[in-house]
């Protein structure tokens, strides 16, 4: 019987660890090619947009897709994930709320600190401090044995906050977390940069970052706007991304902060089959575009691990 459930339902029922290995194996469907997975696409209104994403993971045998809106930012936005079994055509149900997209890119990070970070990376810097800065800070500390995060924010508040509040969701001592009103002193030596940040404008200068460190970027990766410096991507061995038909979108839409993505960026799902080499002096950096699809297995993994409790 399908089941209409919210964010509330399916809170505390996976572990971080179990959303990143959920998101491996949507990787790894990637790279066998039976994830079907286009660029997601947008009604346009004057006050902002609703998003669609599809996707199909036939390993899995799944399908469906993800609706969110863009109107204005505050509390009372809401998404949905609908899920329909790919072999027998059935609707298996959805969930109401904005926690499963959410996950699905902090997940997609964890992977990607996964096959990129170096293993003995313990220091992780966050720039910004909302919920993808912290879900994100969560899925590096899943796989990486960090003793150490650092965080910035330009709003005293929100950095001190995350200080406060993320030693426990990230199982730290409360000392392994510290706030400071400086980008540099939180990027320098830092084995792992996690950027989430809304700014077009760069947060940080290609020079702070250390040899070997890995960097993540969520936010504006446009031609014109983004929070990376260029610079930065001229030291990188590696620069990964979700999907490439997404970042094949951005032409459409002024273009990518990479000029030659085509021949440098790589897409993640490979990585993680075939393994990564890279020069443990060079930089490596994710651009985190958003791969369809994920949300759905995602969506899935959920709607199936509370019909296995009962719920």
């Amino acid at each position: 019987m399908a089941r209409i459930v919210t964010d509330d339902a399916i809170r505390d029922t996976l572990s971080m660890r179990e959303v990143v290995k959920t998101m491996r194996m949507a990787c790894r469907e990637q790279a066998h090619g039976s994830l079907y997975a286009p660029p997601r696409w947008s009604l346009d209104v004057p006050d902002g947009s609703l998003v669609l994403t599809a996707g199909a993971a036939m390993g899995v045998g799944t399908m469906g897709f993800r609706a969110y809106e863009t109107l204005g930012r505050g509390p009372g936005h809401q998404g949905l994930v609908a899920v329909w079994n790919a072999e027998a055509g059935y609707f298996d149900g959805c969930i109401v709320g904005n926690r499963v997209g959410l996950l699905r890119t902090a997940g997609l990070n964890g992977v990607a600190a996964g096959a990129l970070a170096r293993e003995d990376a313990r220091t992780l810097a966050v720039l910004g401090t909302g919920p993808q800065a912290r879900q994100g800070a969560r899925a590096v500390c899943a796989v990486r044995d960090i003793d150490t995060v650092r965080v910035f924010s330009p709003t005293s508040d929100h950095r001190e906050t995350f200080a406060e509040r993320m030693p426990e969701k990230l199982d730290l001592p409360a000392e392994a977390v510290t706030a400071h009103d400086d980008p540099e002193p939180v990027v320098r030596g830092a084995d792992v940069v996690y950027v989430a940040t809304d700014s077009e404008e760069p947060v940080l200068e290609a020079d702070w970052l250390d040899a070997g460190t890995h960097v993540h970027t969520l936010g504006p990766k446009w031609a014109d706007g983004h929070e990376l410096p260029r610079e930065v991507f001229d030291r990188t061995d590696v620069v990964a991304t979700d999907s490439l038909d997404q970042v094949a979108a951005y032409e459409d839409e002024g273009g990518f902060v990479v000029d030659d993505w085509d021949e440098r960026v790589v897409e993640l799902g490979p990585l993680v089959v075939e393994g990564v080499e890279r020069d443990p002096e060079a930089l490596t950096v994710f651009c985190s575009v958003g791969l369809a699809g994920t949300e759905v297995v995602l969506g899935d993994r959920y709607l199936r691990e509370l019909e296995r409790e009962g719920n």
